[in-house]
């Protein structure tokens, strides 16, 4: 059953040609980390109720120098085409390890070395409280990282990309107790995905 995205995703390109620092897309401390602020008023009911728990996942990353995407950390809606809403935790970060080179890599490749390569690993600072203790239907997770221009600078500047995947109670539980893969559920799932500066859509899976 397709779902549709019923919150807006911003995305802000950075400057393709300097080492000079421009935007910063990554959280630099809690306040940034979480969202706050929301215009469904059950969102706002159920981040208010569930500030502990967004403080304890944000610990949780930061403890490993995982960093989390601006407002990353919170609760959105999912719309079925009857517009009924589904609400997932959201957590979205930005893993420092994941940069490409904009010339020497294609959007379809950067899209499968992330969900192939990283999407199962940091599933793992998901826990199965965090679903059950907010109530959630599901988590979005996403994962965020910079192309850049690296023959001018591999640290600053280039675009944003992203991938986020929807994942269902059941979906969690079935890769937290080894019954299925990532990249099993995945075949299934809601990737919603933002490349080469346009706009998110969704995609199914392709692997290296």
């Amino acid at each position: 059953m397709k779902l549709y995205v019923a919150i807006f995703i911003s995305f802000i390109s950075l400057s393709l040609f300097s080492c000079a620092t421009g935007p910063v897309h990554m959280a630099m401390n809690e306040s940034e980390s979480i969202k706050s602020s929301y215009d469904q008023t059950i969102l706002q009911s159920m981040s208010d109720k569930n500030q502990p728990l967004l403080h304890e996942i944000y610990l949780r990353l930061t403890k490993d120098k995982i960093n989390i995407y601006k407002q990353g950390l919170g609760f959105n809606t999912l719309r079925d085409e009857n517009k009924e809403g589904h609400y997932y935790l959201m957590v979205n970060i930005r893993p420092p390890e994941i940069s490409f080179d904009e010339h020497s890599t294609k959007p379809h490749e950067r899209f499968s070395t992330v969900l192939g390569g990283y999407f199962q690993k940091y599933l793992t600072y998901i826990k199965r409280t965090d679903i059950e203790t907010s109530g959630v239907e599901g988590v979005s997770f996403g994962i965020y990282w910079p192309v850049r221009d690296y023959s001018q600078c591999k640290e600053n500047g280039g675009f944003i990309e992203y991938i986020i995947v929807y994942l269902s109670r059941n979906d969690i539980y079935n890769i937290f107790e080894g019954n299925k893969t990532f990249a099993e559920i995945s075949q299934d799932a809601e990737i919603l995905a933002s490349l080469n500066l346009e706009p998110a859509k969704y995609y199914k899976p392709k692997y290296q």
